[in-house]
C-alpha cells in the first residue's frame, strides 16, 4: 500500500449515490484486483477498518492448500480484540491463547499479529495497540509514539517505520477507521524462522448507509476469489447490498539463505561490496594517487606486496563534519572519532595544520558505500602532513600529551559534576559531547559552538545557591546580578582582591557576551566587527575558540580551588 497516498483503499469505501453505479459497486469485482495488487507491495496491510471493509492478518502454520483446509479457513472467526485469557472449568483454570477460538483449525494454530486492547484507567488513550512480542522482540522493532509506528534503525542510522498505524478520518457520515501497515520483507524474516505464511481475512459489506435494515435469510452465496490465493464467498441482494467473506493467503518469507548472511556479514553485507576510491598519500611507494579502499587493494604490515598500506592517510576539507554536527541525535562526534547510532563507527580521524581533515583508508573501507561518497565529495590532496597528535598515537603508539583547551576544560568539568559540588551543575548530559571545536570558516559554526559552550560551563553555574552564599558572606546583593556577577561577590566575600575577581570571571563573560551577540543578533552590525576583530587577530574561529576555551579552563581551575572550602 501506498503510505502516502489512500485513494486505493479509500475507493473501496466509498458509496455510489447514483443506483446504477450502485449496482456494479455491490458486485465487488474490484475487491480481488485489489488485494492482489496491495500484497506485492513493500508497505502490506495486516489490519484495516474502515465503512464497508475489514482485514485481518494472522501467521498460520505453512501447508499446501486444498479444499479441505480452504474451507476450514473461510469459517473464520476472529479479530485483533482476541487476546491471551484465563479459562477455568469446575476443577481446573488454564491459559487460552488468542486465536483458541477462531472458528478455523488452521488459524487456531497460527499466532495473532496485532491486539487491540483497552484500560478504562486511561481515558484520553483507553484505546491502543500492542505488536506479538515474540515478533517486536526477534525483528528488533519498537514503538516510537510520536511516529504512531513500530521502528528500527536502519544501516545508516535513520529511524525505518516497520509497522504502522495510519488513523483515517474525515470519511462520509462522520465515520473515521484505522489501517495498520507492516514491511512486507520485514515480516517476511519472521515468517521464514518460523515457518508460517500471512494469512489475510476480510469481511467487505455493502449496503446503503441510510436505508439498510438487515439481511434477509435468503443467502445464495457464489464463490468468490482468484482460486489461486483468495478464497471466499460473496453474498449479493439485488439493488440492496452484499457481503463478501474469505481469506487470502500469501507465503511473504525471506528465504533463509539470505537471513543467515545478514546475520553473518550484518545488514549491509550488499552495501560493503561497494568501496571509493579516495585521493590518498601513498607514503609506502612515496606518491599521492586515488586508491580504492578496498580492503583487498590494501595491506599491512606483515604481507610482502606493493599495495598500499591499510592506513594510509586520506584528506578532507574540514566541512565533511559538519554533517555530524547537525543532528547530534543521529550523530556522536567526539574529538577524534565519529559514529551513527546502531550503524558504524569512524575508529579515528584528526586534522593537521592546515586546517584538514584526515583519516585512513581501511576505516573509510569500514563505512556504508553512501557514507564513503559523503567523505569522498570533500576529498583533496594533502597540504601539509598528517597532524603531530595522528602521528604520535597511531605510527608510534604513544600517548598523546600536549595540552587541548577544550578538552581540558572539559575534563574539569567532568570532575566538578562527579564530585557534587555545591555551586555547578551539568544541566544536559549531552552538553559535554555537544562542544566541539569550529572545524570550517564558517560563522555559522562558530557562533554555534560558542552557544554550545555557554550552555555547557555558563548556564552550570548554579544562581540561586551563588545569591544565598553572597548573602551569607555578608556581600550587598542586588536582585537584577546573575550568575557570574554573584560569583565575583563571592570571591570578594572570601577575602579575592574585588579587581582579581573580575578578571577570574572575565573569560566566562565572555564567552556569555559572544553567545548573546552572535546568536542573539546574527545580521547585526555589532556581530560582524566582532568576527572580523576575531579573525585579524587570531587568524581563524578554531584558534579563537582554543584560546577561549584556554583561558576559561585556567581560571576555571583557580575559582574551583577557592571554592573548596565553601
Amino acid at each position: 500500500m501506498n503510505l502516502y497516498n489512500l485513494e486505493k483503499i479509500l475507493s473501496l469505501t466509498q458509496e455510489p449515490d447514483l443506483q446504477e453505479d450502485f449496482n456494479k459497486w455491490i458486485r465487488q469485482k474490484e475487491v480481488v484486483g485489489f488485494l492482489e495488487q496491495e500484497i506485492e507491495d513493500e508497505d502490506i496491510i495486516i489490519y484495516a477498518t474502515l465503512p464497508h471493509l475489514f482485514i485481518h492478518a494472522v501467521l498460520i502454520p505453512e501447508r499446501q492448500l486444498n479444499k479441505s483446509n480452504i474451507k476450514d479457513l473461510i469459517r473464520w472467526d476472529c479479530d485483533p480484540f482476541s487476546t491471551w485469557g484465563v479459562v477455568c472449568s469446575s476443577d481446573n483454570v488454564w491459559v487460552e491463547e488468542p486465536l483458541a477460538n477462531s472458528g478455523s483449525k488452521i488459524i487456531n494454530q497460527g499466532e495473532q499479529i496485532i491486539f487491540c486492547r483497552s484500560f478504562e484507567g486511561n481515558k484520553p488513550t483507553k484505546n491502543y495497540i500492542e505488536i506479538e512480542q515474540k515478533i517486536s522482540h526477534i525483528l528488533g522493532i519498537h514503538y516510537v509514539s510520536e511516529r504512531n509506528s513500530w521502528c528500527r534503525l536502519d544501516q545508516f542510522g535513520d529511524i525505518e517505520e516497520i509497522i504502522k498505524i495510519i488513523e483515517v478520518s474525515d470519511l462520509p457520515y462522520d465515520e473515521s477507521g484505522k489501517i495498520i501497515t507492516a514491511k512486507k520483507d520485514i515480516l517476511g524474516k519472521y515468517t521464514s524462522i518460523r515457518q508460517f505464511v500471512l494469512c489475510r481475512t476480510f469481511d467487505f459489506t455493502r449496503y446503503k448507509t441510510n436505508g439498510f435494515s438487515g439481511w434477509g435469510n435468503k443467502d445464495k452465496p457464489v464463490e468468490f476469489g482468484n482460486k489461486k490465493t483468495i478464497f471466499g464467498n460473496l453474498v449479493i441482494y439485488e439493488g440492496y447490498g452484499s457481503y463478501s467473506r474469505g481469506v487470502q493467503i500469501k507465503n511473504i518469507s525471506v528465504p533463509k539463505e539470505q537471513i543467515i548472511k545478514t546475520m553473518w556479514e550484518g545488514p549491509s553485507h550488499k552495501d560493503r561490496k561497494q568501496y571509493a576510491s579516495f585521493i590518498a598519500q601513498d607514503w609506502k611507494n612515496k606518491w599521492i594517487a586515488e586508491i580504492s579502499c578496498n580492503p583487498s587493494c590494501l595491506a599491512n604490515y606483515f604481507t610482502k606486496s606493493e599495495l598500499p598500506f591499510e592506513i594510509t592517510p586520506a584528506f578532507f576539507r574540514p566541512e565533511v563534519l559538519l554533517k555530524y554536527k547537525s543532528d547530534r541525535e543521529k550523530y556522536e562526534l567526539n574529538s577524534r572519532s565519529v559514529s551513527c547510532r546502531g550503524a558504524w563507527h569512524l575508529e579515528t580521524f584528526d586534522i593537521n595544520d592546515a586546517g584538514q581533515v584526515h583519516t585512513y583508508l581501511i576505516y573509510l573501507s569500514r563505512l556504508p558505500y553512501k557514507e564513503q561518497l559523503h567523505w569522498k565529495q570533500y576529498n583533496e590532496k594533502p597540504k601539509t602532513p598528517i597532524a603531530k597528535r595522528a602521528f604520535t598515537t597511531d605510527f608510534e603508539g604513544q600517548f598523546y600529551d600536549e595540552y587541548d583547551p577544550l578538552n581540558g576544560l572539559k575534563h574539569k568539568l567532568e570532575e566538578l559534576q562527579r564530585a557534587k559540588v555545591n555551586w555547578w551543575t551539568l544541566r544536559n548530559e549531552d552538553a559535554i559531547k555537544r562542544v566541539q571545536y569550529p572545524f570550517t570558516a564558517s560563522r555559522d559554526e562558530w557562533a554555534d559552538e560558542i552557544l554550545n559552550l555557554d550552555q555547557l560551563l555558563i548556564e552550570g553555574f548554579k544562581e540561586k545557591w551563588f545569591r544565598q552564599k553572597a548573602k551569607d558572606l555578608g556581600r550587598e546583593i542586588d536582585i537584577k546580578w546573575r550568575a557570574l556577577k554573584l560569583v565575583v561577590e563571592c570571591l570578594i566575600g572570601i577575602g579575592f582582591d574585588e579587581d582579581h575577581a573580575s578578571q577570574l570571571i572575565q573569560p566566562f563573560k565572555k564567552v556569555h557576551d559572544l553567545r548573546s551577540k552572535l546568536k542573539g543578533h546574527v545580521s547585526g552590525n555589532e556581530a560582524e566587527e566582532i568576527r572580523k576583530q576575531v579573525l585579524s587577530e587570531f587568524k581563524s574561529f578554531r584558534k579563537h575558540f582554543e584560546h577561549l576555551c584556554a583561558k576559561c579552563d585556567e581560571n576555571l581551575e583557580m575559582i574551583i580551588k577557592a571554592f573548596q572550602e565553601l
